[in-house]
């Protein structure tokens, strides 16, 4: 029973820092190459309001957004790519070999089957862009969920060598749960998505 009040008196006394560095190392342990060259330099906690960047739902749909439209890119660049070697094969006519005009239907195939990806792709953005707006115009901006833990660390890679990390937490009121990981470096794209179909982006 001592123990017990010991052991929830020292959990209370803890710093917002010591919470967060504690709940932080856990996720990270479970993701990083090698956790035993892992290293905390510093780790900043502030209250966590209700914004596009700490909301989980947003964050996803930014994921799916972004994902989408790295497709719609590919798919074009495969039609223009197959639409070259149409212009290389050229028309057939009365006068083109059985062999050229083989060619330049098959890329035209490629041509309109990646067209058509790169569509059906822009429109499921579209949509995505859509529902992420109205998800952020709901968002009450002055509601406190939680709190935001910026983490640096060192740690080695897979290839041995030390690096830097940055990460972003977003961790409920109590420290016991994470909403949301951001790797700073790696997930600048899913910000920009964000604060692109915030400004309005998309929607023509």
């Amino acid at each position: 029973m001592v123990i017990g009040i010991i052991a929830v008196t020292m959990i209370s006394c803890q710093s917002k820092e010591e919470k967060a560095a504690e709940i932080i190392k856990k996720e990270l342990s479970k993701t990083l190459y090698d956790f035993d060259s892992y290293q905390p330099i510093e780790t900043i906690v502030t209250e966590a309001k209700m914004t596009m960047y700490n909301d989980s739902t947003c964050w996803k749909k930014a994921i799916a957004f972004r994902y989408g439209m790295k497709k719609v890119s590919e798919y074009l660049a495969e039609a223009k790519d197959a639409q070259k070697h149409m212009e290389i094969w050229g028309k057939p006519t009365s006068y083109s070999s059985t062999y050229s005009d083989k060619q330049y239907y098959q890329y035209k195939e490629e041509f309109d089957d990646n067209y058509k990806k790169s569509k059906n792709a822009y429109d499921i953005c579209k949509s995505i862009s859509k529902e992420l707006k109205e998800l952020i115009t709901k968002l009450d901006t002055t509601k406190v969920i939680g709190w935001e833990a910026k983490h640096r660390f060192r740690c080695k890679t897979k290839g041995g060598h030390s690096t830097i990390g940055e990460y972003r937490y977003v961790l409920d009121k109590d420290f016991k749960n994470v909403i949301l990981i951001e790797d700073i470096e790696e997930d600048s794209e899913i910000r920009e998505s964000l604060e692109y179909v915030a400004a309005g982006g998309f929607e023509n």
